[in-house]
């Protein structure tokens, strides 16, 4: 891995609501392996600018690509499978019908990136790495702890391999120690690069390699 290469690279970007500018001529870089952290206030223009890299909004001018290769040359899936979101902590991030296990397949199947004999080999090797019990496979979201919930929000990110991660006040809703859990988690998959958000300067400063200022 070499943190000197540039896995996303956007370029003079900006942004316009019919005549309100949210941001303009923004550039940011991501090196490959390297956490940047993204602070700035309400209505600065953080969530927008996160729909727009995972390519789930428009921009008005600029360029954005992903390992030298323009955004929009990608398919949607592919896109999807190397840029993930793990958002903040909330209990209607996992559909409270269906089991663990099956939620945990749908992105494997998603994106074909395993064959179904495989696929139990996959989801053991990640819950391993996220801290997370076998026997979670047979529960529903609700009966799990806000801790576990969130891990298997990441679990669900990480399964699929992205090459960044963008954590949207990933571990604002969790206390200290479920904090600290979730950036040694992320800490160990030393190949994927991090954009990490949050209002929490002091978690941003402890955690990043660089820090961008959001301003409106």
């Amino acid at each position: 891995m070499n943190k000197n290469s540039s896995l996303l690279k956007i370029d003079k970007l900006s942004k316009t609501y019919k005549e309100q500018i949210v941001f303009q001529n923004l550039d940011l870089v991501i090196n490959q392996g390297e956490w940047v952290g993204v602070i700035g206030k309400n209505g600065s223009g953080k969530s927008t600018l996160t729909k727009i890299i995972l390519g789930l909004e428009t921009y008005s001018e600029g360029e954005i690509h992903l390992n030298g290769q323009k955004q929009e040359q990608y398919e949607l899936r592919q896109w999807m499978q190397n840029i993930q979101l793990v958002a903040q902590y909330t209990r209607n991030a996992l559909d409270p019908t269906k089991k663990i296990e099956k939620i945990l397949q749908e992105p494997l199947r998603k994106f074909r990136l395993v064959d179904k004999s495989n696929e139990n080999l996959r989801i053991k090797k990640v819950l391993d790495d996220c801290h997370l019990p076998k026997s979670l496979l047979t529960k529903r979201p609700r009966e799990l702890s806000g801790g576990q919930y969130q891990r298997v929000c990441i679990a669900l990110s990480l399964l699929v391999k992205p090459k960044l991660l963008i954590c949207d006040e990933a571990t604002a809703s969790l206390d200290k120690i479920n904090e600290l859990r979730i950036i040694h988690l992320l800490k160990k998959q030393q190949e994927m690069s991090v954009l990490f958000i949050s209002h929490n300067k002091k978690l941003v400063n402890e955690c990043c390699d660089n820090i961008f200022l959001l301003e409106h």
